[in-house]
């Protein structure tokens, strides 16, 4: 039969897992505290990084954490904050594009490994055939399933924003649409992209360039051709505008799009590298040989055959930001929007003779 004592250490053993945080296996914070000689607030707030704690104290009671193997409870952490540790992307496309596309396989990987180092996850979901683009957001809320969330794709007038403004949600974007100046976004600088990307090919003398833009309706398109405009306007050379189309970003829309074009034209600049592969296999088929500049530096850019000159966008880094700034609005409840530079890279593809076999 137990002991009252026994009992007692039992029962304050369970407060401390669920009033601070808690310890897996049988350590608490109780035991950490008589192992250092001090008083379980102040472990208390060692462990919730306050600063009311000296560096010598500090130092003792993470080395008995270390030593005893103090770990704490995550699910009675979030009983006690209301908290899910969860973060919502909804990714506006089907799963076929997810795989099809690398640029989400390299942004949810850093994402997802950034992410769980705070204990924090993310819940990926698609949208479904048919079904209406609020319905996960509204669900996710409803049910209270995530603490904020990731927008990706986002659009100019975006009803996903205008939605999650009117619900008080925590959200950041990855992205930076032109009509909304109060939002926390992640982006690279896609306007200095289609700068530099028209720039270099004007400068190499070529004068009527096909530019193969992302969907119409997403804010990266709106900056990518404005800074494929400026580039002219700069060189006071004209653009051409039916030799300006839309893709979706994958391979077989690059291909589609040279494979139908009418028009002459002297260089392609794809806003995707799996456009400037499609663009380049279509090229073949026409026996057709002019250059061809990519965007994003995929992997699979500097395997291709010729390998492709592109706009590297740093993709793991906006993962990794990502994570970081909806941690701070989840936690501290603000984030700072970041802008991240872009560079070009020159390989084969626009060499001379660029679509050799």
């Amino acid at each position: 039969m137990m002991g009252l004592h026994q009992e007692r250490q039992i029962r304050y053993n369970v407060i401390d897992y669920i009033s601070d945080g808690g310890a897996l296996l049988s350590v608490s914070i109780a035991q950490i505290a008589k192992h250092c000689g001090v008083s379980t607030a102040t472990v208390s707030r060692v462990l919730n990084q306050s600063d009311k704690v000296t560096a010598s104290t500090r130092e003792k009671i993470m080395q008995a954490i270390e030593e005893l193997g103090y770990s704490p409870n995550q699910a009675a952490r979030n009983l006690r904050t209301q908290s899910t540790k969860m973060i919502g992307v909804i990714i506006p496309h089907d799963t076929e594009y997810i795989f099809n596309y690398p640029y989400f396989s390299i942004f949810l990987r850093e994402l997802s490994k950034n992410l769980s180092i705070h204990h924090y996850y993310p819940i990926l979901t698609t949208d479904q055939p048919g079904s209406h683009p609020l319905d996960s957001y509204r669900t996710f809320l409803d049910r209270k399933i995530v603490d904020a969330f990731l927008l990706l794709d986002i659009q100019d007038e975006d009803e996903r924003v205008i939605y999650l403004q009117q619900r008080k949600a925590k959200f950041v974007v990855v992205g930076r649409p032109k009509s909304f100046t109060d939002l926390i976004y992640i982006d690279t600088d896609n306007e200095m992209g289609g700068y530099m990307g028209a720039r270099y090919l004007l400068q190499k003398g070529y004068r009527r360039i096909l530019f193969i833009n992302g969907p119409r309706a997403q804010s990266v398109s709106t900056w990518r051709m404005k800074g494929f405009f400026r580039a002219h306007e700069e060189a006071k050379l004209p653009v051409h505008k039916d030799l300006i189309r839309y893709g979706d970003f994958l391979e077989k829309s690059g291909f589609q799009i040279v494979q139908s074009i009418t028009s002459r034209f002297d260089a392609v600049f794809a806003a995707s590298d799996l456009m400037a592969m499609g663009a380049i296999q279509a090229l073949r088929e026409r026996n057709t040989l002019c250059p061809v500049m990519g965007y994003d530096d995929v992997p699979m850019a500097a395997t291709f055959n010729p390998t492709l000159s592109t706009v590297a966008q740093p993709i793991d880094q906006v993962g990794r930001l990502a994570a970081r700034e909806i941690i701070h609005l989840v936690e501290k409840n603000q984030a700072q929007s970041q802008l991240l530079p872009i560079s070009l890279v020159l390989r084969q593809s626009t060499e001379e003779d660029p679509t050799r076999t």
